[in-house]
C-alpha cells in the first residue's frame, strides 16, 4: 500500500517555457495523479487513449476538446472524459489543471496524439 500524499498543486507550480510540463503527484496500477502546468498557448493535442481522466483547473483559463465538444474552461470547472473519448486541452492563460487518469496512461495510449 502507497502513503498519504498531501500537496498544494495550485501553489507548488513549475512551468516550461517550452511545453506543458507534467508531475506526477501519486501512482499506483488503478490510477495517477498528475499536475500539468501550461503556459498560454501550450497544449495536450487531441487524442483518444483507453484511460478515464478527470480534469480540474486550478487556475487560468482554456479550451477542452471532449468527445465532439469544445468548451472554455476557467478555474473551478471539472471535465469527465471517459476512456477511447477525443481529448485534448489547449491553456488560453497561464493555466494549471489536475488530471487524475485511470488506469494510468502506456505510451501506447499517447501513440495517436494528433
Amino acid at each position: 500500500m502507497s502513503a498519504p500524499v498531501f500537496a498544494h498543486p495550485k501553489e507548488t507550480v513549475e512551468f516550461d517555457p517550452h511545453r506543458f510540463s507534467a508531475r506526477a503527484l501519486f501512482e499506483c496500477p488503478e490510477m495517477k495523479v498528475v499536475q500539468a502546468a501550461f503556459r498560454a498557448g501550450q497544449f495536450i493535442p487531441v487524442h483518444a487513449p483507453d484511460v478515464h481522466v478527470v480534469l480540474y483547473i486550478l487556475s487560468g483559463e482554456g479550451e477542452v476538446v471532449a468527445g465532439e465538444e469544445r468548451r472554455r474552461v476557467k478555474e473551478g470547472d471539472l471535465v469527465v472524459v471517459p476512456r477511447k473519448m477525443k481529448r485534448g486541452v489547449k491553456a488560453k492563460t497561464d493555466m494549471v489543471v489536475l488530471h487524475v487518469v485511470s488506469p494510468p496512461p502506456t505510451q501506447a495510449d499517447h501513440g495517436d496524439m494528433a
